[in-house]
């Protein structure tokens, strides 16, 4: 059994959620361990495509969150520099037939009011765009918010950032607690 670390924070998950608490935690002074029982993005981090989508969210608390999201990431990328490879490349949604689009105007009328940026597209413009879209498409919304990261690196680089400690191979068992059952700690296979 190995001896005991003590921090303020013990963050489990070496994946893109675990590495940002880890990233705030430590820029709010305090010391953070990270423990994860795989590799550094490992798991769903590891497989996810990394999109910060504005598009496809009507107004609401999940709208709200990607607006912030999306700024928060863009700000990030500025202070990390290139290696989480954030790119605010926009998104395109399109529509077949005029009814289709008439259904997506309005619902980048409602974003609009919720501070998404949504152009509409004519169908005529659409290759000037999206040279290999099919022909004959009757329009679409273009989303200039919709943005991506790499999530493995972009892990990587928060975790690195935040200079956490950092135990990959290391699977929480379970949780410590005061007699009054706050969490103190994790117990891992490790000790």
């Amino acid at each position: 059994m190995s001896e005991p670390l003590t921090c303020d924070v013990v963050v489990v998950g070496a994946g893109m959620t675990g590495a940002a608490c880890a990233l705030y935690a430590a820029r709010a002074g305090l010391a953070v361990t990270v423990v994860d029982r795989g590799p550094v993005a490992g798991g769903t981090t590891g497989a996810g495509e990394g999109n910060l989508l504005v598009s496809d969210k009507a107004p609401g608390p999940e709208l709200e969150l990607a607006l912030l999201s999306n700024r928060l990431w863009a700000q990030v990328a500025q202070e990390l520099g290139g290696p989480v490879e954030y790119e605010a490349k926009g998104g395109l949604v399109v529509a077949e037939t005029p009814e289709t689009l008439d259904g997506l105007r309005r619902f980048a009328d409602t974003q609009r009011a919720a501070g998404v940026t949504a152009d509409p597209v004519p169908g005529d413009l659409l290759h000037e765009l999206e040279p290999r879209l099919a022909p004959g498409l009757a329009g679409a919304v273009r989303y200039p918010q919709d943005a991506q990261v790499m999530p493995a690196l972009a892990a990587a680089q928060l975790l690195r950032a935040s200079g956490a400690r950092l135990l990959t191979g290391h699977e929480v068992t379970g949780v410590l607690r005061t007699a009054g059952g706050a969490v103190r700690g994790v117990r891992t296979d490790r000790g």
